[in-house]
C-alpha cells in the first residue's frame, strides 16, 4: 500500500484532447515535411534552371505552408507528450502527479493554498467557451497547476478543499490570534482588520463579505466604496470569506 493510503480516483487528460494532439502531430509532421521537401526541390530546380529571379515563386509557397504545418506538428507533439503521460491519482492522505519523467507525491499537509480561476471566451455577451485552472501552492514556495483538460477537475478541486480547508482554517485562526497577518493573494487579513494595497479597513467598519458573480465584495458600514476583487486572485477564497464574516460579526457595533 502507498504511504498515502488507499487510492481513490485517477484523473487523466481528455481522450478527445489527446486524439486531437495526435492528429496535429502526425498530420503536421507528415504533410508539413512533404511540402517542405517539395518546396526545397522546386527551389533548387528553379535556381539551377532559371536563376534566382524565380526561385521564390517556384518554391516559396510550398516552403511557407510546409514550415507552418511542421510548427503545428511540433506543437501537437509537445502537447501529446505532456497530456498522454499526465495522471493525477488521489489517495486518502494526498495525491500523486505522474508526468513523463517524474512522479510527484503531495501530502494533504503540504498544500498551503488552493486557487481556482477561470476565463470565458466570447464577445458582445455571447460566450463560446471557457477554461478553468486549479493551482496548488505547496510548502517551500512550490506550485502545481491543472487545467480542465484534466477529466474531473471539479471533483479533484472539491476533494482538495475538503482535505485541506479544515486544517488551514485552524492554522489561520491561530495565527490571527497571535497577531500575525494572513495573506490571501493581494488581500491580507490582520488582527485589526483587512488590507488591500494601501487601503486598510478595521473589523468594526465591515458590514458584510460575499462572493458575487466571481468577485469578492466587502461592504463597509462607513462611507466609501466597497472592496472588490476577482475571486480568481485569492487563494483559499472560501476561508478568507469565512474569516472576514466571523471577525466582522464579532466586532459589529451593538444596537
Amino acid at each position: 500500500m502507498s504511504e498515502l493510503g488507499q487510492p481513490m480516483m485517477e484523473h487523466r487528460a481528455e481522450r478527445r484532447r489527446r486524439t486531437l494532439n495526435a492528429g496535429m502531430a502526425v498530420g503536421g509532421l507528415l504533410v508539413g515535411g512533404a511540402l517542405t521537401i517539395v518546396g526545397l526541390v522546386r527551389w533548387e530546380f528553379a535556381l539551377r534552371t532559371y536563376g534566382p529571379a524565380v526561385v521564390l515563386r517556384w518554391g516559396g509557397p510550398w516552403l511557407i505552408f510546409g514550415i507552418l504545418l511542421l510548427l503545428i506538428g511540433l506543437t501537437g507533439t509537445g502537447w501529446l507528450i505532456r497530456w498522454n503521460w499526465l495522471r493525477v491519482t488521489t489517495f486518502q492522505n494526498g495525491l500523486q502527479v505522474q508526468g513523463r519523467k517524474r512522479l510527484r507525491t503531495i501530502a494533504w499537509g503540504d498544500i498551503r493554498g488552493v486557487l481556482v480561476s477561470g476565463v470565458r471566451y466570447g464577445m458582445l455577451g455571447l460566450a463560446w467557451g471557457s477554461r478553468s485552472r486549479l493551482q496548488l501552492d505547496l510548502n517551500g514556495d512550490q506550485r502545481v497547476q491543472f487545467t480542465d483538460t484534466l477529466v474531473g477537475l471539479s471533483q479533484l478541486t472539491s476533494l482538495v478543499k475538503r482535505r485541506t480547508y479544515p486544517r488551514l482554517l485552524t492554522e489561520f485562526t491561530a495565527s490571527l490570534r497571535d497577531g500575525q497577518p494572513i495573506p490571501f493573494g493581494p488581500l491580507s487579513l490582520r488582527p485589526e482588520g483587512v488590507q488591500l494595497g494601501r487601503r486598510r479597513v478595521t473589523w468594526p467598519d465591515i458590514e458584510s463579505a460575499e462572493l458575487r458573480a466571481g468577485r469578492v465584495v466587502i461592504k463597509l458600514r462607513t462611507p466609501g466604496a466597497p472592496l472588490r476583487l476577482s475571486a480568481g486572485r485569492l487563494p483559499n477564497v472560501e476561508i478568507c470569506l469565512q474569516l472576514v464574516q466571523h471577525y466582522a460579526a464579532q466586532a459589529a457595533p451593538r444596537s
